[in-house]
Order: structure tokens, then sequence, then C-alpha cells
């Protein structure tokens, strides 16, 4: 899975959706829709997308295995006890591999942590949990997890993989 085309995927999921709701709520066709507010409908999704398409294009290009943790917000007084178990595997993984690795942090409110939303599109609703964190070599998927710690030597495991 690459990750340009998920998210190229998701953005083109967004616009028929949002097009097939106006033409609903305006009783217009699509094409309609489009001739009256394309425009419109386009600087809209430019906007939501561009630090979706910004944390992307830095990811994918990186050339080292990145590991990917979307997390909660380090700040917030509740706690993710999940987000912060996988964080020590994750800093485990900086003392292994040090320069080798790239970790990539986002908090979820961060308006690039919507990317949580773009990895998990058409997953049921229990599946959506925090952390997400992936392994990306290459802006090519190798695994996603989320809601749970990974142990270290998963993380190693998949590293290995996406550098064979």
């Amino acid at each position: 899975m690459n990750l340009h085309e998920i998210l190229k995927t998701h953005k083109q999921s967004f616009r028929s959706g949002l097009i097939e709701s106006l033409a609903n709520q305006h009783n217009i066709s699509p094409d309609e829709v489009i001739k009256q507010f394309g425009n419109s409908i386009d600087e809209l999704i430019n906007t939501k997308y561009s630090p979706l398409t910004l944390a992307v294009d830095t990811i994918c290009a990186i050339n080292k295995p990145v590991i990917l943790n979307i997390m909660q917000d380090r700040q917030r007084e509740d706690t993710c006890s999940i987000c912060q178990a996988n964080e020590s595997n994750i800093r485990a993984l900086s003392e292994i591999y040090g320069d080798s690795i790239q970790i990539f942090e986002i908090s979820e409110d961060n308006p690039s942590g919507s990317l949580y939303h773009v990895l998990f599109q058409g997953a049921p609703e229990e599946d959506k949990k925090l952390p997400l964190t992936a392994v990306i070599y290459n802006g090519n998927i190798i695994r996603v997890w989320a809601g749970k710690a990974i142990d270290k030597a998963v993380y190693v495991s998949m590293i290995k993989k996406a550098l064979r």
C-alpha cells in the first residue's frame, strides 16, 4: 500500500461524497454541482488536505524506514495508557537503530493527525483506536497497528522486512 495512493483515494472519496451531498441538498445533478461550486469545492479540499499532503510528502521523502506514531497529545489531562505504553517501545527502537530509522510523531489534535482517518478509511469504528503506529518505507506501508502497544521485537521484525 502506497501512502500517496491512499491519500489520493481518500481525497477523491471525500470530494465525491461532498459533491453528492451538495447535489442532494440543492436538488441538482452532480455535474451541475461541479459547474456551480467546483472552485469552492477544490479550494475546500486543498485547505482540508494541505496538512495531510505535507505530512505524507515528508514521510515519503525519507529514505529509511519510518515509524509513524499518531497518538494522543501528551499535554492532555486524560492520558492514554496505551499511547504511553507504546511510547517506551518506540523509544527503544530509537536506541536500537539510531539514525537508521526515522520516528515521525503526530498528535491526534494536530491537523495532520487526520492522517489517522486516511489510513483507516473504511475500517469499522471498533478498529479505530489510538495510538496508530505504522512502519513505512519508501512511501509503502509495511504494517499498521491501532489501539495497542506493540512489542519492540515486532517493530524490529517489520523494519527488517522493509529493508529486504
